[in-house]
């Protein structure tokens, strides 16, 4: 960095600053890392160098969200996404979308965590960046873990056990990839999680020997890996019913903690240091460490249901804000900015939850929100399902990649085709809907008939040589239905005639 300012190289300053950035969130030092990222950011805007700006932006987000600031995260990544997908840099949009990923699993949505971050690794392979990829594999199983946590919260224990499963596979993947990098800071993150996700699953010899692993990754450790480490440690050996062993591990994460001010990581050790302690009979510290960890546990869980419930206090003040405005016009000015401020940030969260993060078209649970608003206002419609004829044969035959990429022409091509009031889904996996308001049925037919010959002629060879695709349309209308599920019943009956009379076709009540 000195040597970049010394010589005025602009360029070189941005990439150290960009850098030292990641650096600093890799330590845990998330306030010296946005001085770095917001350097960056500048920087590469004066540049003009949309995608490093666009990572430059991700990583700025990423340090607001360690830093509890969920406005700024959501804003900063969002805007990220937007340079990146302007620039079409695969490495920036895989970075951008992964940390929106983070922000729903740290928000504990882990169902839209699991989409985005799972998106973010398809784009790192993609663009053939290694280290991205096994950094987003590590937070993808993360996000299966939360989803796993989540579970065990219902006491559903299957489905605890799936997720939990799906969290170790996925970070075993992303520990051979940090291997064959050499990657220290990642090989201890994937073994530190490994030991807890076993952990969790009651397999406590298999998480001491992850933990034995994670002390034999030659190099420093960092405060935030080590606090973890420890932590880990300590309720392994408490498992193992090894309570002697476990107070030296946990003392070092309390005291690591009240001097990095972790607050998850000090109220996990004051717990289990009192269940130590409580198996050992010193009842005294033990109930001396019950009651620090349930004042902290109590300041934990309101900080996250501030987090959590931040979508709803953001409603609520522009609903307030909006009534203020009506009755103290002295104020408006000032008023109407922080409306506009909150709404945008309401507007990026609502879209996030909204949007397919593969192909950007909305999902399933926007248009089940829409076709219930429909159905209230007994507003008449037309709805189409559309499937691609032999999808599974296109991922054989090509690959998965190349499946994803027929998946995201076809949601353009669909956009490209319909009615600004239409409202084009992507409903799981190779199914997509397209609502049509207020058309009749002949309407609603030329319009699924321009749109699979639009799919059929499509040049598919510059995605992949002897490539074709044909799709297959099922279409309703709410007039011969009850409801909207039984508009979706008709709509996927006539998919399924479509499919069973030869495919490539649009099949309708007669």
């Amino acid at each position: 960095m000195a040597s970049a300012e010394q010589r005025g190289d602009q360029y070189l300053i941005a990439r150290s600053s960009q850098q030292s950035a990641w650096c600093c969130f890799q330590l845990g030092k998330a306030e010296l890392g946005l001085d770095y990222a917001e350097k960056a950011v500048a920087l590469w805007r004066q540049l003009e160098e949309p995608a490093f700006e666009a990572q430059a932006l991700s990583i700025r987000a990423w340090l607001h969200l360690e830093l509890g600031s969920l406005e700024s995260a959501i804003e900063f990544a969002a805007e990220a996404l937007n340079i990146a997908d302007q620039s079409s840099d695969l490495r920036s949009r895989s970075l951008a979308i992964n940390v929106i990923g983070v922000i729903f699993w740290m928000t504990r949505q882990p169902s839209q965590a699991i989409d985005y971050c799972g998106r973010a690794v398809e784009l790192a392979r993609e663009a053939c960046d290694l280290s991205f990829e096994c950094w987003w594999l590590i937070n993808l199983g993360g996000a299966h873990s939360e989803a796993a946590y989540l579970a065990s919260e219902t006491e559903d224990r299957k489905s605890t056990e799936t997720s939990m499963k799906a969290a170790i596979e996925t970070t075993k993947q992303a520990h051979a990839i940090a291997q064959s990098l050499k990657d220290a800071w990642a090989e201890r993150l994937c073994l530190g999680n490994l030991a807890e996700y076993s952990n969790a699953l009651d397999e406590f010899v298999i998480a001491e020997e992850y933990l034995a692993q994670y002390r034999a990754v030659p190099g420093n450790d960092d405060a935030r890996s080590n606090g973890h480490y420890l932590d880990i440690l300590g309720r392994t050996l408490i498992s193992l019913k090894r309570y002697e062993e476990a107070l030296v591990p946990l003392k070092q994460a309390h005291a690591l903690a009240k001097e990095n001010t972790n607050i998850e990581t000090l109220m996990n050790a004051c717990l289990y240091l009192s269940k130590a302690h409580e198996h050992l009979g010193a009842f005294e510290p033990a109930l001396h460490f019950y009651k620090r960890y349930h004042s902290l546990h109590q300041q934990f869980t309101a900080e996250r249901t501030q987090q959590n419930a931040r979508m709803v206090e953001i409603h609520y003040e522009t609903k307030k804000l909006k009534t203020s405005l009506d009755t103290e016009a002295e104020s408006s000015a000032q008023m109407a900015r922080s409306l506009a401020a909150l709404q945008q940030q309401t507007n990026i969260l609502t879209e996030a939850a909204n949007t397919d993060p593969l192909t950007g078209l909305a999902n399933r649970r926007r248009l089940e929100a829409i076709l219930n608003d429909v159905d209230i206002s007994r507003s008449p419609y037309a709805l189409a399902m559309l499937d691609v004829d032999h999808f599974k044969k296109i991922n054989d035959t090509f690959s998965h990649i190349t499946g994803d990429r027929v998946l995201v022409q076809i949601g353009s091509l669909i956009k490209m085709s319909i009615r600004q009031q239409d409202l084009a889904v992507r409903f799981g996996g190779e199914e997509f809907v397209i609502l049509m308001p207020g058309a009749t049925m002949a309407q609603a037919k030329r319009a699924c008939e321009r749109i699979r010959v639009k799919i059929a002629r499509h040049d598919w060879s510059r995605i992949a040589g002897e490539l074709s695709v044909t799709v297959s349309i099922g279409l309703a209308v709410s007039k011969d239905a009850e409801n909207p599920e039984a508009v979706l019943e008709d709509a996927d009956h006539h998919l399924y005639c479509a499919k069973q009379s030869g495919r490539n076709k649009v099949v309708c009540a007669q």
